[in-house]
């Protein structure tokens, strides 16, 4: 579960973000939709700890991570992609999904790529493709 309490965020003194609240169901596909400049990066990097919170909470699970440092929510399974293509260009899928499960127990990561694979079957065919 991830909860976020009138949330104010930015980068510095750049103010972006603006009493922010919402709340998102374990195990839930959420969509965050908005044009460009509307503070969907920003949304997202700063539940990662990656920006400037002025004031307001956030939760994942029990947990508060408001000023959690990056590295440590990452520690704990949350973390930012930017939408880049040539962020992870010479992995293959499965290097991929390797990458993006680096956080869990071996048991786990197998467990979640399994789960990914069966989501998108698409994957399967491109498994060991770049």
């Amino acid at each position: 579960m991830l909860k976020i309490e009138g949330v104010n965020a930015g980068y510095g003194k750049f103010h972006v973000l603006f009493d922010i609240n919402t709340f998102i169901e374990d195990r839930k596909v959420t969509v965050i939709v908005g044009p460009n400049g509307s503070g969907k990066s920003t949304f997202l990097k700063t539940i990662c700890g990656l920006t400037t919170i002025y004031s307001g909470k956030i939760l994942f699970g029990e947990k508060e991570i408001t000023r959690m440092p990056s590295h440590q929510v990452a520690r704990m399974g949350v973390a930012y992609l930017p939408q880049i293509g040539s962020v992870f260009l010479n992995l293959n899928v499965k290097e991929n999904l390797l990458m993006a499960s680096y956080t869990l127990k071996s048991d786990e990561a197998q467990k979640s790529i399994k789960e990914v694979l069966e989501y998108f079957p698409i994957l399967k065919s491109y498994y060991h493709r770049k």
